[in-house]
This record gives C-alpha cells, structure tokens and sequence, in this order.
C-alpha cells in the first residue's frame, strides 16, 4: 500500500467528515501559528521600543548632567576672569589669585584645578599647591586655540593628562583680553574624567551595553565600561555622526558601534549650549538572549507548531525572508541616493575648474556674514579681484591656456593664510572675491595686497600686458561696511568693491585700493 493510500486512510479523508476535520485542523493550526507569531513578534518590538526609549532618556539625562557639569565651570571661569585686571594676568597678583582659584576650586568636586596663564603661556596662578617649575603650557591644544581665535566664549578640548596630579582631565577655557582686547592668557578649568567615570558606574548596565560622552567632532571623552585607551578616539566615522545627529538633535538608532562594531540599540542627544554628546547602546544580542529566556515557554509552543505545520511554515517564511531581502536592498539604494545626493548638493557649492567656492556659495556666505554684522555690528570687508588683461591673455595662448592660468591664480589665493571664518571664491569668469568677516578696511587692504602679491610671485608669462613685469598680475578693490538692510547690504557692498575696483584698473592695474564706505 503507497503511503498517500495510508495516510488518506488514517485521516479518514476519503469520507466528508474526514476531510471537513483535516481542514478544520489546517485552519486551527494556522490560527495557532498566527497568533503565536503575532505574540512574540509585539513582545519583541515592545522589548525594542522600550529599550530604545530607555536609551533616549539615559541619554538625554546624561547631557543635562554634563551641561551643568560644565555650566558650573564655566560659572567659575567668568568669575576667575573678573578677577583678572584690564591689563591681563600678571605675577603680582599671583597670591590673590591664588587664594581665589583654590576656594572656587574646593567648591566644585568635579574640578581637578583651576589655572591662569599669561599670553606667554607661563603660569600665572593655580589652585594646586605648587607649580611645577619651568613649566609653560603654550604648547596646549587649548592656548594656541584661544591665541588663534578671538572670540570669548568656552572651549572644550581633547582629554589631556594633567601635568600637576597626573590624572585625566577634560579641559574647558576662555580667552583673556586686555583692555585693547589683544590677547592677554587663558582662564583654564580641568573636569576630572573620572567624576564622569564615577556617575556612570551607578547606573545598572550589561557588560556590553555602553554610555560614552563625547565632543561633537567626534572625540570620545569617556566610554563606559571600554578602558580609558579608548579617550581620545575619534568616531566621526560613526553613523551617530554621519547620519543620525545630521538629522536630529536627539534620537534612536541601530547600528554597529565604531569603537567595537558590536550591533547595538542607541539612544543619543546632543548638548544645547556646550559641543557635547551623549550615547547610550544597549547590547542587541544580549537583549535578544534575554528576550529569549523570558520567552521560552511560547518558543517551546511555537515550535512543537512549526513541526505540525512544517511545510505551511516554510513557505510563510519564505516569503518573509524574501520580503526582509527586498527591503534590505531597497534601503541600500535609499542610502546610495541620499549620499549620491549630499555629493551633489556639495559638488554645486564649488567651482569645477579652480576648487573654490563658485558664485552660489559667495552670495549665501556674504548674506549669512551681512546678517551677523547686523546683530553684531562688526564690519564686514569684501575684497573683489580681477586678472589684468586676461582677455588678452585667451587670445594669446588660447583658452586651455587660460582655464590653466585660472587654476594656478586660484591655486596661489588658496595657500593665503587667512582665517577660518573667511571665504576665497571664484566670482565669475577672470573674477575673484575674498568675504572677511569681522574685519575692518585696513585689515582687507592689506589682505588684497597680499593676493595681489602672491599671484605676482606665481610669475606666470604674460607677454601681451601692458605692464613692464610681462607677467600675470591682478588687480583688487577692498570695501567694507556693517550691515544694516541684508539685501541692500549685499548690493552696496559688491558696488562698493567693484568701484575700488575699478579704481586699481583706472591706476595702473597690479595694485590694492580702497574706497570709503560712504555712498555709491
């Protein structure tokens, strides 16, 4: 007898009874599967859920606690600097300093010392008691920082080892200015790593869960429970940094960790007022191995019911498989057109032939610099350049010739050190444009000097100028005003280089000039 033969007797399916039961069972069973599934899976994304919610608190409490961390030592900065006298930090008030840095010091646990250097770097007052001799601190990331930049506001730097106790520390300083405003010293704070280590510790956490506080380019400050040879990494490769704070400030994400790509469920926010971040994961294996104990007795269910059904499951699974496949690859091609798009949203900011900023890019940045003089009422200086006799030049050797000459030109206006906070862009055809902010007209003419002289230097063969040097040189008309009407700003400011000029042509072109800011 075949087997169908004995399995169709067996079930008694050749009779209706047989068959209306064996349906009835095949439905049953399938009902029992169904619900099971849909038990574990909303067990699973309630497990999810509230993991990823308990990951966002921890995270947003965490940066309210490092703010105030930090809003307390900047506190006691902005009270050590009205401490200091107009004319900068000097060693004859070392002993009142003193005495003031190490009362405010006691009164902040989480503070290794308090210290005062003068523009020279050298140590001007500390709240430890002694100063280690021929020590000078110029070579700290955070004097060159404040001695480069002229703002007053905090800095937060790179984990260092201090040099009087020897333990890790978080340093946070402001920048000290004579009565000129001139750089006179840095006010300096440094946060013990290990108060951070220590109010980590208190939460209850799986051994490969982490909490980890970091700086917003991506330098990690600390990282619970990794060892402290993980300072300092750099996690701006992170899809944190890449992807998820690109979108918001606060969140929930999965993914691999950059420090140990173990997969893991976080939740993370970034500080309001200091370039902090806080990032809580939580183990995804692990929490799936939990998951599963607590579960067991339904699993156990569930797969006594999967073998019942062994061939129903199949298919079903089959097709969830294939519809996790599909949605795998439709996210990938999502992320490849997002990043296609972000390269491309980058690529129309620059000038294809010299690698500056093009046209659209100046006239955003001039606008967002119009506007901060605005509310700030420091000047805007704008610097407009053009090759002399560049047309002569085309015809002479030709446009390859030309669009070569236009590279090394922009080439030589890129290697000028300027600030940060300026903008070399290519304006149009032979034209060129420098926007300074905060900077006067004096502080512009000598910057235009300066680009005139670097495209001289570059000495590149003009034979058809006019001038005697038979060389490539360029002509720049400086101007500058303080906003007050954004767009009529940008209009009058342009005019107003333009007219400087024109004035440099007018001349004898190879020069700098200068207008006054009055009307056009």
């Amino acid at each position: 007898m075949k087997i169908g033969e004995k399995l169709s007797g067996a079930f008694v399916l050749h009779s209706s009874l047989g068959k209306t039961m064996a349906i009835f069972m095949l439905l049953l069973l399938t009902a029992v599967l169904v619900i099971s599934a849909w038990t574990l899976d909303n067990s699973w994304q309630r497990k999810l859920e509230d993991t990823e919610s308990n990951a966002v608190n921890l995270s947003v409490s965490q940066a309210r606690q490092a703010e105030d961390t930090f809003l307390q030592t900047e506190i006691t900065l902005r009270a050590i600097e009205r401490e200091i006298p107009e004319g900068g930090p000097t060693s004859e008030n070392k002993a009142r300093l003193d005495k003031v840095l190490a009362e405010m010091k006691n009164s902040l646990p989480q503070l290794n010392g308090l210290f005062v250097y003068d523009a020279q770097g050298n140590w001007i007052a500390t709240s430890a008691t002694h100063i280690p001799v021929g020590i000078n601190n110029s070579d700290r990331e955070y004097f060159t920082y404040h001695r480069q930049n002229r703002h007053t506001g905090t800095h937060i730097g790179h984990v260092i080892r201090s040099r009087t106790t020897g333990e890790l520390v978080i340093p946070m300083s402001i920048r000290l200015n004579d009565a000129a405003g001139a750089f006179a010293g840095v006010a300096l704070a440094t946060v013990r790593v290990d108060s951070f280590r220590r109010f980590y510790s208190y939460f209850e956490m799986g051994d490969g869960d982490l909490l980890a506080l970091l700086l917003d380019d991506g330098t990690a400050l600390y990282v619970r429970p990794l060892p402290d040879t993980f300072i300092n990494r750099s996690l701006s490769s992170s899809p944190l940094f890449t992807t998820q704070l690109v979108q918001a400030d606060r969140g929930k994400g999965t993914w691999n960790s950059a420090l140990d790509n173990k997969e893991r469920i976080f939740g993370y926010a970034r500080s309001g007022q200091y370039p902090l971040i806080v990032a809580a994961g939580i183990d995804k294996s692990a929490l799936w191995s939990q998951w599963l104990r607590d579960s067991m007795p339904d699993l156990v269910l569930n797969a006594t019911l999967l073998m019942i059904i062994l061939m129903i499951g199949t298919v079903v699974l089959r097709q969830v498989r294939t519809n996790v496949e599909n949605q795998v690859e439709l996210t990938a091609l999502r992320d490849e057109l997002t990043t296609i798009n972000q390269s491309l949203q980058a690529l129309a900011m620059l000038d294809g032939l010299t690698g500056l900023p093009n046209r659209r890019q100046f006239d955003v940045f001039l606008l967002q610099s119009l506007k901060r003089s605005a509310a700030s009422g420091r000047p805007v200086a704008l610097i407009m350049m053009d090759i002399d006799f560049f047309k002569r030049y085309n015809d002479t050797y030709g446009h390859v010739a030309g669009d070569n000459c236009l590279r090394r030109v922009g080439e030589a206006l890129k290697n000028m050190p300027l600030r940060q906070t300026d903008l070399i862009a290519r304006y149009g055809g032979e034209e060129f444009a420098i926007v300074l902010p905060d900077a006067s007209l004096d502080a512009a003419l000598r910057i235009a000097q300066s680009a005139v002289e670097a495209v001289r230097e570059t000495a590149i063969p003009h034979e058809s100028t006019s001038l005697e040097e038979r060389i490539v040189t360029l002509s720049a008309g400086c101007f500058a005003l303080t906003g007050h009407h954004v767009t009529l700003d940008a209009q009058h400011i342009k005019e107003g280089a333009d007219l400087a000029l024109y004035q440099a042509k007018h001349q004898g072109r190879n020069r700098a000039t200068t207008i006054d800011a009055g009307p056009l």
